[in-house]
């Protein structure tokens, strides 16, 4: 189902915590429309994604990502300097939320922070944490410029927000884009074709209810 209409802040980032990140979504009108959508749907969105390029950047199967207009997103980086211990992580990260669109865009500031970045294509930038390699983003500066209106966009994993947000209903995809790249299984995994035994943790003896 898409996100509800009322404004909303989700929060995440990386495995070791050393980059954070909020989205703050304003309510509805206020959301500017995805021009290919024409005029029902608005960001940000979430998809998931059958790209063989982003499958193999994320090293997912089938990779999952809320598309975001940059306004909406800011940031908090622990500088490499700051010690490694996870009881210092927080207390050195910049103490203010930063625009993501400063820090999320290779730069001078590359190398103090641990968000680090890989150069996918002529105009795709991947982000990622230096410390424990979490892939955080897909961003393509400037913006696609494939429809009028289209903004700043930063694809971020889904699967690094907290959980307390993913397990919002509303946090659910509601498409699949980039089909026509799909892996017939995978296809039949998401489409219920085919229901897998379940197990409560890595124990295969044991069933799930």
């Amino acid at each position: 189902m898409p996100l509800p209409d009322h404004p909303l802040v989700l929060h995440g980032g990386c495995n070791c915590r050393a980059i954070r990140y909020r989205i703050t979504v304003p309510a509805q009108p206020a959301r500017p429309l995805n021009p290919f959508s024409d005029g029902e749907l608005t960001f940000p969105m979430i998809m998931t994604d059958h790209c063989n390029d982003c499958r193999r950047a994320t090293g997912a199967i089938l990779p999952v990502w809320i598309c975001v207009p940059s306004d909406m997103m800011t940031c908090q980086l622990e500088p490499v300097s700051a010690s490694n211990s996870e009881a210092a992580g927080a207390a050195s990260q910049t103490e203010s939320w930063i625009p993501a669109t400063e820090l999320f865009r290779p730069g001078p500031q590359s190398d103090k922070y641990w968000l680090k970045f890989y150069k996918s294509s002529s105009c795709a930038t991947r982000s990622f944490c230096g410390r424990c390699g979490t892939n955080l983003t897909y961003a393509i500066w400037p913006s696609m410029g494939e429809g009028e209106g289209w903004p700043d966009i930063f694809d971020v994993v889904l699967g690094t927000l907290e959980r307390e947000d993913l397990e919002k209903e509303y946090m659910a995809p509601d498409r699949h884009c980039w089909v026509e790249c799909e892996i017939g299984w995978v296809r039949e995994l998401t489409s219920g074709g085919r229901e897998l035994p379940r197990h409560p943790t890595y124990k295969v003896n044991e069933m799930a209810d």
